[in-house]
């Protein structure tokens, strides 16, 4: 009997590996790599999926055809096939730079700087990767992590914007107006190496030299938007009102979708005196954010002057409404927050009062709905738990943590068809929910459909590169399908990001061992035993592994071991 560590129950059996490659993937590639150079995107595609065919294992076929995709604008389709070049080469930086990219245009910022670190990992000296992970710190609030690897990378232009920018989200505005002094001595000519130039002198108190950067600016990039809308803020501060409203006209029809530079100018021409430009104006803002407080209030003012009293006391109570919705879902928020933490605590009644309570502030809130079904279903309250989560879900349809929940819940309950509606949805709610494509997976597996499993557990590996669990379950199906250098890769993988993972090398040790491979499936096995001595199905897998070396005494030491550890495990094959 073989023993394997399994996220969920599988029966795993192995034989010969994937197929050799026919001769003619490589007339196939170059015919791609021609259609590529010609930006003949679809067939480059079709021409790398047809030689995928052939040789689906070739990491640098997949990691073309991702880049095709790419730039044919399908950017979910790049992501999966630089994770299967990834799989394939585990330690190409290249293919995990192309990765971490991917994600990031899906929105996907955790896996994207997991990526990106590991492509920095294989190659330090990748400058591009390393100003790349620096602006996905930054987008994602870390701007002492972007500086750090800023710092390490060269001085160029780029970088330096970057660097400045992260300073300023430091509040360290000295050193955000000599990194954009360094950036504009870099490129003179750049509109946007004066625009934020300007914007650090004008958080620095320098608001003489800012007027100076932003008129750089636009005469440098006339039809540059933030630099027009900074520019007239500057002279608005200055007091010339009469040109602020010009650059704010500028502004608006250079950017007729931006709520805050119609709410800026609709301000500019109330102040004006123009009261139904700046009414028009400040409906626009509020067409495309409705919950923009400041041009709800200004409406209100512009209104009043209008002498339209009733028009203008609705405008400032939606102010009202506004601001104490505001004041309640930060109430709401914060006892969420403490919920969570109690969750964390496993305190699920201290969660639950937390979230009952938020309820009770924000009813129309869908977040503490959720995290409220969450607290029931640990109390073993299942039935509440469901009501809460369907609540939500009415609340908000597309609330793809919510479905996902109350789809493992089923799971759980035994009700497969539900579970995997609801998974179901959530992955098509949420294509970047990467729990919800794992939880899919082992609904999948649990069902028997290995290959769809196999297919979610790619996109949850890929969406959350630090999930061990997924790397097994898919090594393991791997395993049952005879890929097994594909599945050696994938315990590989598990060991490399979690070096203590006893499982992981008493998968790979079984692999081998089941592929005929004695020696390299002892080491690993001797491996799983040194991470965790008590693991009594790695000393009974060893103890098997023993007997084909022709070492019958230590394989009954082994077999005794496992026996002593786990009496329910027999003393010999």
């Amino acid at each position: 009997m073989i023993r394997w560590f399994q996220v969920c129950a599988l029966a795993l059996s192995l034989a010969a590996a994937a197929p050799r490659a026919g001769s003619s993937v490589e007339s196939l590639r170059e015919q791609a790599l021609a259609f590529s150079k010609h930006k003949s995107w679809s067939r480059a595609i079709a021409a790398y999926r047809a030689a995928l065919s052939i040789e689906p294992l070739d990491a640098g076929t997949h990691y073309n055809l991702a880049l095709a995709l790419k730039y044919s604008g399908d950017v979910r389709g790049s992501a999966d096939e630089f994770a299967e070049a990834v799989r394939i080469k585990p330690d190409w930086s290249a293919a995990h730079f192309g990765l971490g990219a991917a994600q990031h245009d899906l929105g996907n910022l955790p896996a994207a700087r997991s990526e990106l670190r590991r492509a920095l990992e294989l190659e330090p000296k990748n400058t591009e990767a390393r100003r790349y992970l620096a602006a996905v710190l930054l987008e994602s609030g870390d701007a002492s992590g972007a500086i750090e690897q800023l710092q390490a990378a060269p001085r160029d232009a780029p970088a330096l914007r970057l660097l400045g920018r992260a300073f300023l989200q430091t509040g360290q505005t000295s050193e955000a107006v000599r990194t954009f002094r360094a950036g504009v001595a870099a490129q003179p000519g750049d509109a946007e190496a004066h625009y934020y130039l300007g914007i650090a002198l004008g958080q620095d108190g320098d608001l003489t030299s800012a007027l100076e950067e932003f008129r750089r600016s636009v005469s440098l990039k006339p039809g540059f938007g933030p630099a027009h809308q900074s520019l007239g803020a500057a002279l608005r501060r200055k007091g010339d009102e009469e040109a602020a409203l010009a650059e704010f006209r500028t502004a608006a029809r250079l950017m007729p979708t931006n709520p805050l530079a119609l709410a800026d100018l609709g301000q500019a021409l109330m102040n004006a005196g123009d009261l139904s430009g700046s009414v028009t104006a400040l409906r626009s803002a509020l067409t495309i954010d409705p919950a923009l407080e400041r041009a709800r209030y200004t409406l209100g003012l512009a209104l009043r002057k209008r002498g339209e009293s009733a028009e203008a006391g609705a405008a400032m109570r939606d102010v009202a409404r506004l601001h104490q919705s505001r004041v309640e879902l930060a109430q709401s928020k914060k006892l969420i927050l403490e919920g969570e933490d109690f969750l964390k605590r496993k305190d699920w009644e201290q969660a639950r009062e937390r979230f009952e309570r938020a309820v009770e502030i924000s009813p129309e809130e869908p977040s503490g709905r959720y995290y409220l079904a969450l607290s029931l279903e640990k109390l073993g309250r299942d039935g509440d738990a469901i009501g809460a989560y369907e609540k939500a879900l009415s609340l908000q349809p597309g609330y793809a943590e919510a479905q996902m929940g109350l789809g493992v819940l089923y799971a759980r309950r035994h009700d497969s068809g539900k579970a995997l509606d609801l998974l179901r949805q959530a992955v098509m709610s949420a294509p970047d929910l990467a729990d919800a494509h794992y939880n899919l997976a082992l609904v999948l597996a649990a069902n028997g459909e290995r290959e769809a499993a196999a297919r979610e557990l790619s996109q949850a590996i890929a969406l959350a590169p630090e999930n061990i669990d997924a790397r097994m379950l898919l090594g393991n199906i791997l395993a049952e399908q005879n890929q097994v250098e594909r599945a050696a890769a994938v315990y590989r993988e598990a060991i490399r990001r979690a070096p203590a993972f006893a499982e992981a090398y008493n998968n790979l040790g079984l692999l081998w061992l089941q592929a005929g491979k004695y020696a390299a499936a002892r080491e690993a096995l001797r491996d799983a035993i040194r991470h965790k001595p008590d693991y009594a199905a790695a000393h009974y897998n060893l103890g098997l592994c023993l007997l084909r070396l022709d070492d019958p005494s230590s394989a009954r030491t082994e077999f005794d071991t496992a026996h002593r550890l786990d009496p329910s495990i027999q003393a010999g094959p």
